[in-house]
């Protein structure tokens, strides 16, 4: 019988190979349309029931990235078994005695709605919330030129091309003929924008972005392909249009990519210096 071949201080050791190798370079755009200060309205309907162990007061409603708007609240407490109940806004500034039935009230400067809990208090209700405000965009200061970076931990490629499928190629390199595989490959990520307010503070906004990219690799219908980011660059503008209050969001990506094929391979090593274990 014919000796392994990993015999004779010989070890082997299973480990990913790259194939190949190239660096891709792509530019993406990202555009946003907005309008300052335009008049918007929603109108929020919710059902609740807080038990006696409930800890926590019951938040009716919150703004996120509105700063303070007017609304009208309507507000049925179908059970109650306490006296009365407090309707708490913008988080202790101001509050409001509740009791049994129909409650409507109009609330100005507002950013916060909640019914404060009371030890032991049960109540089950209706409500709904109509929010008058303006758009987000009339806080920010346009002024100042938002910034933008890539959130690197965010990049993500995802071949889509079917194994099976891949198209190919022969091209002749060093006088060696070589057959190249192309694979379409999803780029994924985002970016983290970083606007002004009027009030002086920052906020940021995430915009998510995709584009697919086409590739002649060397590799095998076992190889995976996988990439990494190498350079990054964002750059990002608020343009003002020629009707009032239309203003245009425009941010360019620019990414460089290494793009590899990579496969499980097993190599030999010549051992002749390594001493085996006497076997017991």
């Amino acid at each position: 019988m014919d000796e392994s071949p990993l015999n004779h201080k010989h070890i082997a050791i299973s480990t990913p190979v790259v194939q190949d190798w190239i660096q891709k370079s792509l530019e993406i755009k990202l555009q946003a349309e907005f309008q300052e200060g335009v008049p918007a309205e929603d109108i929020i309907c919710s059902e609740f029931y807080v038990t006696q162990f409930q800890d926590d007061s019951y938040v009716l409603w919150k703004a996120t990235n509105i700063l303070r708007i007017n609304c009208t609240l309507n507000l049925t407490i179908d059970k109650l078994n306490t006296n009365k109940l407090l309707l708490d806004i913008n988080e202790g500034e101001r509050f409001i005695t509740l009791h049994k039935g129909i409650h409507t009230l109009t609330l100005n400067n507002v950013f916060s709605i909640a019914i404060q809990k009371q030890k032991g208090g049960m109540y089950k209700g209706k409500c709904s919330i109509q929010l008058n405000y303006l758009l987000p965009a009339s806080e920010i200061d346009f002024s100042h030129e938002p910034v933008c970076h890539v959130v690197k931990e965010e990049i993500k490629c995802t071949e889509v091309t079917a194994v099976n499928n891949r198209k190919s190629r022969s091209v002749q390199i060093d006088d060696k003929i070589v057959t190249l595989k192309n694979v379409c490959i999803l780029i994924e990520g985002c970016i983290e924008v970083q606007l002004k307010k009027q009030t002086g503070t920052f906020f940021s906004s995430y915009l998510y972005f995709d584009d697919i990219v086409s590739l002649w690799l060397c590799l095998s219908e076992n190889s995976k392909v996988e990439c990494e980011l190498a350079h990054s660059q964002c750059e990002c503008y608020v343009l003002k249009k020629e009707r009032r209050r239309n203003y245009s969001f425009v941010a360019i990506v620019s990414l460089c990519l290494n793009v590899m094929a990579i496969e499980d391979a097993v190599i030999c090593i010549n051992g002749k210096d390594l001493q085996s274990r006497d076997e017991l």
